[in-house]
């Protein structure tokens, strides 16, 4: 029997794709869709939730998820303090996955950073360079943000207190600490993010790369599969997928 998904955000260029990889294989099947325009039908069947949206439409189809109790799996970005209290409310009713990327390699990536960051210590200063297509509207992305996130956690900071987003109007050195980012926007960049530690002398480098859409949508429905027997609350991809056998 085919796993049942409903796909919210089904007109963005990540809905587009995970509708694509799920009609490609047999073991999946698109049970209804929601966007800007359209929700759920209301009396669909389903398994889970894929959203990849915005803010106003994961608002809807989180408290949907809640009332009828099918797991969401979500990488909407940007929610807001608000927004993210609800996400935390609607995951004590059901099993939550939320994350900044779906890639397995940008998980891995987030790790390594953290590691190499408590590994090099204070005297390496830390930039974090993203690159996206012409369209994407954020910047940083969320998944910079959240690189950002473990290396400062991993100095015992918040990435509040060391995020440095423009030094153009700033005619100082770089301060002890701070966690600069930089953005890129052109052409049709799926997405790259990289971790600089720079020393006197040397300096370390971790990017990944990704050139298809597609490796988001089959971590997203990797995660789809994963969380549909998970009891009430928000679930790591990390744990799902990386602390889990057999997660390709």
């Amino acid at each position: 029997m085919s796993l049942q998904i409903l796909v919210s955000g089904a007109s963005g260029a990540v809905g587009r794709t995970i509708i694509e990889v799920i009609e490609s294989d047999e073991h999946l099947a698109v049970a209804g869709v929601a966007s800007r325009g359209s929700f759920f039908e209301p009396d669909v069947e389903a398994d889970v939730i894929v959203d990849f949206s915005h803010p106003e439409l994961l608002e809807r189809v989180m408290h949907f998820a809640a009332r009828r109790h099918i797991p969401l799996v979500t990488g909407t970005t940007a929610l807001g303090e608000q927004l993210q209290q609800e996400l935390e409310a609607a995951a004590r009713q059901v099993a939550i996955c939320q994350a900044a990327n779906f890639s397995i390699g940008v998980n891995l990536l987030v790790r390594l950073a953290a590691q190499a960051t408590r590994a090099l210590g204070k005297e390496f200063d830390i930039e974090i360079l993203e690159a996206h297509h012409r369209r994407k509207l954020d910047a940083p992305s969320g998944t910079a943000l959240w690189l950002g996130q473990a290396v400062a956690g991993a100095r015992g900071h918040s990435l509040d207190r060391l995020a440095v987003h423009d030094r153009s109007r700033q005619r100082q050195a770089r301060k002890p600490g701070e966690i600069g980012f930089q953005a890129i926007r052109g052409g049709d960049v799926a997405g790259e993010h990289t971790v600089f530690f720079l020393a006197d002398g040397e300096r370390v480098e971790l990017t990944h790369r990704a050139s298809d859409r597609r490796v988001f949508a089959r971590g997203a429905l990797l995660a789809a599969r994963r969380i549909i027997d998970r009891p009430a609350g928000l679930v790591d991809f990390s744990e799902l997928v990386l602390d889990s056998p057999g997660k390709v």
